[in-house]
C-alpha cells in the first residue's frame, strides 16, 4: 500500500515538475534576464542525449572558442540513485541554460531539447537546430504522431516540441520537405547547407587515419577487408531499445574467414554489446569484432570496405564513401508497421536488400566482383548533395555573417 502510494506520489511531482518548469518558470526566467541587450559574442550549445559535446557542434564550437567568443555547455548529466536529486538538478540546469538563451546571440541544439521550447527566440536570435542525423530515411518528431511508437498528439498539444528554430541546414533539397514535417515549422527556415559533421569524409588524412586505428586495435585483420555489421536497434523507445542477434557468424566465417573480417557496432540506444559468451568468442575469434565500445561509428564507417545494415540513416554518411553496401532486413514488413519510413523502403536503399545469412554471403561476393557504383553516387546526389566538405563553413557564414570565424 506505502509503495503505490510512493509511486504515485512520485509520478505526480514529475509531472507537476515538468509542467512548472515548461509553462511557469523557464518563461519568468526569460522574460527577467530579456530586458538586457542580447550579447553578440556569446553562445549556447545543449543537448540532452549526450554526456559529451556532439560531432556536429565540435568544429563549430572550436571555432568561436578561437575567435574570442563565450560558449555556455549544457549535456545530459548522468542520473544518480536518487530521483528527487535528480529533480532538483533538472530545476538548477533549467535556471541556468533559460538564463543563458535569454541573453545569447545563437543556441546550438543537435536533438530534441525541451527547455529550449519553452520560449521563443527574441527578435534578434537565433536557434539553431544541427539535427543529429543526415537525409531523411525513418520518420521523427511530428511525423510520427499517433504511430504506435510516435509521439503522443495530446502532449504535443500542451507542450510543443521544434517550436522554436530560426535556421536548420539540411543535407539536402530533397529533404527540406521531410524536416519540415517533422518539425512541423516553415521550409523556409530550412536550408540545405550540409551538415558539419560530414566534413570529415572529405578529409583524405582522417580516412587513412581511421585504417590505422583500427589496425592498431585488432592486428590480426591485417591483409583481410573489412566489413562493417551496424544495425539498428529495435523497440518502442530508448528505454527500451534492444537487438536480437540473428546472422549466422559461424556460416560467415567458414565462406569468408580469409578475405574479411566482421566489425560489428551497435546503436548506442543499445546498451549492451554482443555480449559473446566464451565458447562463441572462441568460435568466432580473429572473424568477428564487437567494436561498439571501443570505436566511434565514423571510424569504423571509415575503415570499413562494405558495410552491412538494416534501417539505419548511416547509410547517408556512408554513401559519401561511395562504397557498396548490404541491407538485412529481415523483419522489414514488422519494423515498417511499428516505425514507419518516408519512402518506400525497396525502392529507396543504394544496395542489396537480402533476409538471410546465406543470402548476405551472396550479396557480399556478388559486391565483391561488381559493385553498382552508379546506384550509391545516384543516392548521394539525392540525399547528400550539400555536404561537400564546407558544411561548417557555409553554417557559420550564415549564422555570424563572418568568412574569418
Amino acid at each position: 500500500m506505502i509503495s503505490v502510494f510512493i509511486k504515485r506520489l512520485k509520478s505526480f511531482i514529475k509531472k507537476f515538475v515538468k509542467s512548472f518548469l515548461y509553462k511557469k518558470f523557464a518563461p519568468f526566467v526569460f522574460k527577467i534576464h530579456s530586458h538586457k541587450a542580447v550579447d553578440e559574442k556569446s553562445v549556447v550549445f545543449a543537448d540532452s542525449s549526450s554526456t559529451v559535446l556532439p560531432d556536429n557542434m565540435e568544429e563549430i564550437y572550436r571555432r568561436l572558442n578561437e575567435a574570442g567568443y563565450t560558449t555556455h555547455v549544457f549535456l545530459k548529466r548522468k542520473s544518480s540513485r536518487r530521483w528527487y536529486k535528480d529533480k532538483i538538478y533538472e530545476i538548477i540546469n533549467a535556471y541556468q541554460f533559460t538564463k543563458c538563451y535569454a541573453k545569447s546571440k545563437v543556441l546550438f541544439l543537435t536533438d530534441y531539447y525541451y527547455y529550449a521550447y519553452a520560449n521563443k527566440p527574441r527578435e534578434n536570435q537565433q536557434v539553431v537546430q544541427l539535427w543529429h542525423g543526415c537525409g531523411a530515411f525513418k520518420k521523427w518528431g511530428y511525423s510520427t504522431m499517433d504511430l504506435e511508437w510516435g509521439a503522443d498528439r495530446k502532449a504535443l498539444e500542451e507542450y510543443p516540441i521544434h517550436n522554436t528554430y530560426t535556421y536548420v541546414p539540411v543535407s539536402s533539397e530533397e529533404v527540406k520537405k521531410f524536416y519540415a514535417e517533422a518539425f512541423s515549422c516553415s521550409e523556409s527556415i530550412i536550408f540545405a547547407h550540409g551538415v558539419p559533421r560530414t566534413d570529415k569524409y572529405f578529409d583524405e588524412k582522417f580516412i587513412f587515419s581511421t585504417k590505422e586505428k583500427v589496425l592498431e586495435k585488432f592486428p590480426e585483420i591485417a591483409g583481410r577487408k573489412i566489413i562493417l555489421y551496424s544495425p539498428t536497434f529495435r523497440g518502442k523507445s530508448k528505454g527500451k531499445a534492444a537487438f536480437t542477434q540473428m546472422l549466422d557468424f559461424l556460416y560467415l566465417k567458414k565462406k569468408l574467414e580469409k578475405d574479411y573480417v566482421i566489425l560489428v557496432k551497435l546503436h548506442p540506444f543499445i546498451k549492451k554489446g554482443m555480449n559473446l559468451n566464451n565458447t562463441l568468442s572462441e568460435l568466432y575469434s580473429g572473424f568477428v569484432f564487437d567494436v561498439t565500445n571501443l570505436l566511434s561509428i565514423e571510424d569504423a564507417m571509415c575503415a570499413a570496405d562494405m558495410v552491412v545494415t538494416d534501417y539505419s540513416s548511416l547509410i547517408f554518411e556512408y554513401a559519401l564513401l561511395k562504397r557498396p553496401m548490404i541491407f538485412f532486413a529481415y523483419d522489414i514488413a514488422q519494423y515498417d508497421r511499428e516505425r514507419s519510413f518516408y519512402f518506400d523502403y525497396e525502392n529507396f536503399v543504394p544496395g542489396d536488400i537480402v533476409y538471410d545469412t546465406e543470402e548476405l554471403y551472396l550479396a557480399i561476393r556478388k559486391n565483391e566482383a561488381d559493385f553498382d557504383g552508379l546506384k550509391v553516387e545516384n543516392f548521394r546526389k539525392r540525399f547528400m548533395s550539400a555536404c561537400d566538405g564546407k558544411s561548417t563553413d557555409r553554417i557559420i557564414e550564415n549564422i555570424f555573417n563572418n568568412k574569418e570565424i
